[in-house]
């Protein structure tokens, strides 16, 4: 298979790339940055051509983005997020309502448009994908080496409030998460198809800084204005069922990659 891969240079991007190449696709890169590899295309996405198996977005964060390659032809699986859902408005207090976790890819989708300002917005950008009939992959908290987000609970303190250490988020290390995309794009059933992706349970935010060997610190205000009753809690036993997806890592393999690498 011929594949072009948009953006595969950074955090994930990479581990997509090798697995794909390990599957036995011939893959290009199309990504800003100049690297000197022939494999890689120095470019705008807005200058993508061509015909592929399919095509990998990894960095489509607006509609524009999307929109850019729309004369490429092939199929397209694109990185979205689980901020599409509703249940995400009602965690940032933006609406009421029953929590509506764990959420299916068929679940409410957010009614309010760019949630961080700016253009960014994921909901636009998986309706032209799935426009097109592509592949829409809803990626969880991703985490590993590289990841800044939970580097600092890596052996730290880590102040939350009591809701907010309770409060669940479905997460991923980046090499399985990586593996979900390159078996999506490899595979002809995902056509159409929108995905979850993640673990299969989603510990407390209390056990994923104890399992990095870090300490909780509760305090009574949450640093964070966010409504903790709100799980962002994904189902991803679709792409499990569809594709045969499964972890290659293990959560203590992951945990313990992702400690060493920090030092």
């Amino acid at each position: 298979m011929r594949l072009l891969v948009i953006g595969g240079t950074r955090f994930i991007g990479p581990h997509v790339v090798r697995r794909l190449r390990e599957l036995g696709a011939d893959v290009t890169v199309l990504h800003r940055r100049n690297c000197g590899d022939a494999s890689h295309i120095h470019a705008d996405r807005s200058r993508a051509a061509g015909t592929w198996d399919a095509i990998v977005d990894m960095c489509a964060m607006t509609e524009a983005d999307a929109r850019a390659i729309a004369n490429v032809e092939g199929r397209v699986v694109v990185a979205s997020s689980a901020d599409v859902y509703r249940q995400y408005d009602r965690l940032r207090g933006l609406e009421a309502g029953e929590s509506e976790a764990p959420l299916a890819e068929d679940a409410p989708l957010r009614t309010n448009l760019f949630p961080y300002g700016g253009e960014y917005e994921k909901i636009l950008v998986e309706r032209v994908v799935a426009d097109r009939g592509g592949t829409i992959l809803r990626l969880p908290a991703v985490f590993g080496p590289g990841d800044q987000r939970m580097h600092e609970w890596i052996g730290g303190i880590v102040s939350m409030s009591e809701p907010q250490s309770r409060w669940r988020w479905t997460r991923g290390y980046v090499e399985n998460v990586a593996d979900a995309m390159a078996m999506a794009a490899i595979d002809p059933r995902a056509a159409g198809k929108t995905y979850n992706v993640g673990d299969v349970d989603a510990p407390p935010e209390r056990e994923w800084v104890q399992m990095l060997g870090g300490r909780v610190n509760i305090v009574k205000e949450s640093p964070l204005p966010f409504d903790w009753r709100y799980d962002l809690v994904t189902d991803s036993s679709a792409i499990r069922r569809d594709l045969g997806y499964a972890e290659r890592a293990s959560r203590e393999e992951a945990i313990a990659r992702t400690i060493a690498l920090k030092h």
